[in-house]
């Protein structure tokens, strides 16, 4: 049985994992675009498209989710001495199935933000943006299978750069679409929605360039592979909409506050949101590392790349938090001049400091359970953690002690702790289980 020491374990978590750090802050930089631009056009575009950020991420990327599970199962499955690219039509497929969902759904919040009614102007910016970008959805999940088809057998540069590339895209596209520029019509807000319409696109459209050669393989869909995919996808989904809803929310509460408030937590967000990028992709990574030795049934392999995932998790979590905790104003400057959001800026990266190590341990601890095929209890311990405890805990502060904005976070702060420790006990279990099994 292969055995490797921490520091080899480190050295491959690392090189694996770089290349998804970088498309995942690609991917997040696309959305950061979007908030640049909208906040050098006006403080209450920033707010919409904020918002309107906050109605479809729960939908877009939390459907994602269903396809979190195909790099680590077809890991476990090369690990089991097959050969995965016989299983491209079926990611392509099913893919394509989940994109169809999630446009629909996407496309449905149009008539929710009435109902929501933040003004007429508000509303206007939101649904347009809405409407335009729901369309996406076909290009981000064919682009997500691909990557995760990719991913399982270790191979991230392609998907990741073009991640990457298409963050600088996308911010010069909006530039160009949002003001008017070489001959272009400024689109105002609308630009940004054509911008990401069309930067997801192009991704798509270069990884399937770049999987060429596999469309002549044997078109068959397995099925049963599918619903796999889909059986251990649907809890991670259920775990993400759970956690982006509650983020969301906040959000949307915060809409009733002043537009000062609404616009630093949106910047505050998507701060935060860069930051997760990093244990996000280690977990991703992990998740692949830990899924192959258990295809191979390899304990050693296990227990060896979830500690060192962790402890490199905990690394960057000190970094950031010190960076959001000694320089607050200094990072929300670099998005806005306005004094009232910079203000209320600092005071919430000041919580968002508090939580880096508990977000990094949760999503770390998620990622090694998700390589063991174990997805359920993380869906029902960010359930408990968020919604019976963090966000009435949040209301509460916020409303109720007149803590406003900030309440929010704190609630949030604390749902992470009870996450983070909730999964510790229950990898601990899964690993005692499978320590007995192999003695």
């Amino acid at each position: 049985m292969q055995t490797i020491s921490k520091s080899q374990a480190l050295k491959q978590l690392l090189i694996f994992s770089a290349p998804i750090i970088f498309g995942q802050i690609g991917l997040m930089l696309i959305g950061t675009g979007d908030m640049l631009i909208a906040g050098r056009y006006s403080r209450e575009s920033l707010a919409a498209i904020g918002l309107a950020i906050s109605i479809l991420n729960p939908i877009q990327i939390s459907l994602l989710g269903l396809q979190f599970s195909i790099a680590p199962l077809l890991a476990q499955k090369r690990g089991q001495g097959e050969d995965v690219n016989q299983y491209f039509w079926t990611v392509l497929f099913y893919s394509f199935l989940v994109s169809i969902v999630s446009g629909v759904l996407s496309l449905l919040t149009y008539f929710l933000v009435p109902i929501l009614n933040y003004g007429p102007e508000l509303n206007r910016i939101i649904q347009e943006y809405i409407l335009i970008t729901s369309f996406s959805s076909i290009g981000l999940n064919l682009y997500q299978g691909i990557k995760e088809f990719y991913q399982s057998q270790e191979k991230t540069m392609a998907a990741n750069i073009t991640a990457l590339g298409a963050a600088g895209f996308n911010l010069g596209i909006n530039s160009i679409f949002v003001f008017g520029m070489w001959g272009v019509r400024s689109l105002k807000e609308a630009g940004l929605a054509w911008a990401s319409l069309l930067c997801r696109t192009a991704m798509a459209v270069v990884l399937m360039i770049l999987v060429f050669p596999l469309w002549k393989s044997v078109k068959k869909i397995k099925w049963e592979a599918m619903k796999e995919f889909f059986k251990i996808g649907f809890p991670i989904s259920a775990s993400l909409f759970f956690e982006i809803m509650a983020f969301c929310s906040v959000t949307l509460f915060v809409g009733y506050f002043a537009e000062d408030q609404v616009a630093a937590n949106n910047l505050a967000l998507n701060i935060g949101s860069l930051a997760f990028m990093i244990p996000l992709s280690i977990s991703s990574a992990v998740a692949v590392k830990v899924g192959h030795a258990y295809g191979e049934n390899n304990f050693n392999l296990i227990r060896v790349f979830s500690q060192v995932s962790l402890m490199t998790s905990f690394f960057f979590a000190v970094l950031m938090g010190l960076g959001f905790y000694l320089y607050p104003e200094a990072i929300i400057q670099f998005y806005t001049s306005d004094i009232e959001v910079i203000n209320w800026g600092t005071k919430l990266l000041f919580w968002i400091a508090c939580f880096q190590l508990f977000d990094g341990a949760q999503v770390t601890l998620s990622g090694i359970l998700r390589g063991l095929s174990v997805t359920r209890p993380s869906s029902i311990a960010i359930f408990i953690g968020y919604w019976i405890i963090g966000l009435p805990l949040g209301y509460f502060l916020a409303f109720k002690l007149k803590m406003e904005a900030q309440g929010f976070w704190i609630g949030l702060a604390i749902s992470l702790a009870v996450v983070a420790l909730m999964l510790s006990f229950v990898t601990l279990k899964e690993f005692r289980s499978h320590r007995s099994q192999e003695q």
